[in-house]
């Protein structure tokens, strides 16, 4: 390949021996320099196409074809490279930013495969950039955050309806008390009648006061996002007036049919990831969750973080090791709307009221109330709520200030007949050391009359003959609560009282402060100093003893003693020692269900007083029980009181009861199929609910287990008896709105370990074949030999890996290993030979 003459001329200059004219004509004018490619690789200059693959934070999200020189690069298909970008923001902006001709390549940033990637630098553009590694035609995108929208911790998703079937839970409880010739007894029951995302709600009452009543009874229905309600229902209510019952219809906005709004509630901790990177939340240096999450503005998942309100850590670890944090303030209050998800209800009707042998009693008075509510920013939300009857109208404009050092909450009223009111509620954020809370409320009321009218439910209309001074609508009143506690390095002190001023009733009072301090803590024996003092409007007291508790195993004993004084308007003061000794024992196998038993005796100033406390709890129902016996030189007579809850599910597979718990749905576990030989306690499977353990249920038999609704829960079954069973299926998913019953089924099965040999009929071994039998699968090795667990009768199906397959029916009987040894077989042959001794596991 030939030099060309500028390129001679050049070499000739720099080494000294260029001809004459040459450096005659060099003195007369300044050099020149020309710089062009060697003849044959003027190519190279030229733009080179190629098709690279695109990344975006170390993920691969495509190809394209682009055309690059030196250190500039185009794309052929802009539109088509920014299709592949997810969550852009900004499609346009970024359109514009990678569209630009000769595109800068950044090659000196291209990171070399021996270096750590935490060392790499990378462009930090306004929009968009690229860098291109050319050996390994890749080209990397980065674009500012602010252009890629939040991926959430989520997906919006709703729980899967259920089944539109009718199905009822339905919780019966009762009540009996009663003192010398005095008796009152009360049946509660709350019935939730479902239909799939549908409802009718029933609350219930009689008791021998009141007579039959109703206190809710209303049909529901879930929508996605929404809450429709008919009938006989409690609106939300204010602050400062009380939530009331009207006969009506309604409509509110609901998270609770959400399958991510245990991550919703939280405030939102959004971090932006230049590449998949593991994200740990810390709070005081204690790890609370870890995830790992793709490149890109991230939601982080604060489902599993406690609630409050506090500083959290993200600890961000990249791919190559390089870690940084950042620090974030995080809240979490279920009473307060999520950021982006406002709440907004409205109910309208008549308000209800309760009178005597009145099972619903509508009023005259209609009644409304419409609101909304709206987080702002993780410290700041605000609400609004309109309510009024036909006499009278309001609103409460309301917020939440949730800070590092404290949670506030503030509310005004006003009404249009000239009513007035404040609330200030304030708390510490963290429950450390020292901790308070505040409540303060001051309604002004011309003529003391009540916001909302009060209706027929007062102790007045009830035959009582007091009025409700404690009602919050009730008028005009001064209301102050505050607690205020400070932990001690052993021990907790702590201050609390109360105000209130009604212009009905004389003002009333209570202040009074507590000490409790452990004093020995070791080998299941507690001695604690404790001491109170109360100062009311009524009277006053102190106390100051020592208690002693010890716990061993389900047993537990303890005892008092100490020095009591009281006193009060009219009454002369006295002071007297005071104490008791008690004991509380507890089995888990009493009847079929847990026992709890407790008693003791107790001396104070007024008497000495004998207690004992009984309850029981069955996969049926529970039973309680409670008595006071006054002892000689005591006053009073003989207290008692008798309780009983149960929940009855009902589908059209049958009813089931269930006493344990109360909640709003209930999930029943069937196990169909025959006990072994040994008996139902042989063939025991333990039922776990989300990993939890939630009962036993036996062949044959099912069990109850009340759930709380609006969730999705993972069923399974693992055997704890001796016999060796099988069921088919593994976990079973399930959501439950109130009022489901939602049936789960499995099979159970008996099964036999079986070992032996099987050969061919020219005698040699079923080498490497698979084995197939009912519920299980097993193999052969090299020399034929096999174990299985299967039913006893079954047919084993054999297929080696040469083609050759055959059916094996066999009939195993367990020896007194438990093992059933079944000799040789013969693949083909039909025919069990009882070989034993060629029989090796």
């Amino acid at each position: 390949m030939g030099w060309s003459t500028g390129w001679c001329a050049l070499a000739l200059a720099l080494l000294g021996t260029a001809p004459a004219a040459a450096r005659d004509a060099a003195t007369d004018a300044p050099p020149r320099l020309a710089v062009a490619a060697p003849a044959g690789f003027d190519g190279l200059l030229a733009p080179q196409a190629a098709l690279v693959d695109v990344y975006l934070g170390g993920r691969a999200i495509g190809q394209a074809r682009v055309h690059y020189r030196g250190d500039r690069i185009s794309f052929d298909a802009v539109d088509a490279l920014v299709a592949l970008i997810p969550d852009v923001r900004d499609p346009a902006a970024v359109r514009a930013a990678l569209a630009i001709p000769e595109l800068p390549a950044h090659r000196a940033l291209v990171c070399a495969s021996d270096i750590d990637p935490a060392d790499c630098r990378t462009p930090t553009p306004d929009v968009a950039g690229v860098v291109f590694d050319e050996a390994r035609f890749r080209v990397d995108l980065f674009l500012h955050p602010r252009l890629l929208a939040v991926r959430p911790a989520a997906e919006r998703r709703y729980l899967p309806r259920p089944p539109s079937q009718l199905t009822l839970v339905d919780q019966i409880g009762g009540t009996i008390a009663g003192s010398g010739g005095y008796r009152d007894y009360a049946l509660l029951n709350r019935a939730l009648l479902g239909y799939g995302p549908a409802r009718l709600r029933s609350e219930t009452s009689y008791s021998s006061r009141y007579g039959l009543l109703a206190d809710t009874l209303a049909a529901e229905l879930d929508t996605p996002g929404y809450r429709l309600s008919a009938g006989v229902q409690w609106a939300p209510g204010i602050d400062l007036t009380g939530r009331r019952r009207l006969v009506g219809v309604g409509v509110q906005s609901q998270i609770d049919t959400r399958l991510d709004r245990t991550v919703i509630v939280g405030s939102p901790l959004i971090v932006s990831l230049a590449m998949r990177s593991r994200v740990d939340v810390l709070r005081d240096g204690r790890l609370l969750t870890s995830r790992s999450y793709d490149a890109g503005n991230q939601a982080i998942d604060t489902s599993g973080l406690p609630d409050g309100a506090y500083e959290v850590v993200l600890r961000i670890t990249g791919a190559g090791g390089a870690v940084r944090d950042e620090r974030r303030f995080f809240t979490k209050n279920a009473a307060i709307p999520t950021v982006g998800a406002p709440i907004v209800f409205a109910y309208a009707g008549v308000l209800a009221d309760d009178r005597n042998g009145r099972f619903v009693s509508p009023s005259r008075v209609a009644f409304y109330e419409a609101g909304i509510a709206r987080r702002l920013d993780p410290h700041l939300a605000l609400d609004a709520t309109l309510i009024g009857t036909d006499r009278n109208a309001m609103v409460e404009l309301g917020g939440y200030w949730l800070g590092r050092t404290a949670q506030l909450r503030g509310a005004a009223l006003a009404s249009v007949t000239g009513q007035f009111g404040v609330l200030v509620q304030a708390s510490a954020a963290e429950a450390a050391r020292f901790h308070y809370a505040i409540d303060l409320r001051r309604v002004w009321s011309r003529g003391d009359r009540p916001l909302v009218p009060l209706g027929a439910r007062d102790d007045a209309a009830l035959g009582l003959g007091t009025e409700p001074a404690a009602r919050l609508a009730s008028g005009g009143f001064t209301q102050i609560n505050a607690t205020v506690n400070y932990a001690l390095p052993r021990g907790q002190i702590a201050l609390s009282g109360f105000y209130r001023d009604d212009r009905r009733t004389r003002a009333s009072y209570g202040l009074g402060p507590s000490l409790t301090m452990p004093l020995i803590q070791r080998g299941g024996v507690q001695v604690t100093l404790r001491g109170d003092a109360t100062v009311t409007n009524q009277a006053h007291a102190v106390y100051l003893g020592i208690s002693l508790q010890r716990l061993r195993g389900t047993s537990a004993v303890s005892a008092t003693a100490g020095l009591r004084g009281d006193g009060g308007a009219g009454v002369r003061g006295r002071a007297a020692p005071v104490g008791g000794i008690g004991a509380a024992w507890q089995t888990d196998r009493a009847l079929g269900g847990t026992l709890a038993l407790s008693g003791g005796v107790e001396r104070e100033i007024d008497g000495t007083l004998a207690r004992g406390h009984a309850d029981w709890r069955g996969d049926a129902a529970s039973l309680s029980a409670d008595l006071a016996q006054p002892l000689a030189g005591s006053n009073g007579t003989t207290q008692y009181s008798l309780g009983f809850q149960t929940t009855a599910a009902v589908m059209r597979q049958g009813l089931a009861m269930q006493g344990r718990e109360r909640n709003d749905s209930v999930i029943l576990v069937a196990l169909a199929g025959a006990a072994p030989d040994g008996g139902a306690d042989d063939a025991a499977f333990e039922v776990l609910v989300d990993n939890g353990a939630r009962g036993i249920v036996r062949p044959g038999g099912t069990l109850a287990v009340s759930v709380p609704a609006y969730r999705q829960y993972a069923v399974r079954l693992r055997p704890t008896g001796a016999a060796l069973m099988q069921i088919d299926g593994g976990a079973r998913t399930v959501s439950v709105y109130p009022g489901t019953v939602a049936r789960l089924a499995w099979r159970a099965r008996t099964v036999m370990a079986m070992f032996g040999r099987l050969l061919w009929r020219d005698g040699s071994p079923v080498a490497d074949a698979a084995i197939r039998a009912p519920g299980a699968i097993g193999s052969t090795d090299g020399a034929g030999y096999f174990q299985i667990e299967t039913a006893r009768d079954a047919t084993l199906r054999i297929a080696a890996p040469d083609g050759r397959s055959c059916a094996m029916p066999v009939r195993a009987t367990a020896g007194a290993s438990g093992y059933a040894a079944l000799g040789t077989l013969i693949c083909g042959g039909g025919s069990i030979f009882n070989q034993i001794a060629d029989a090796r596991p």
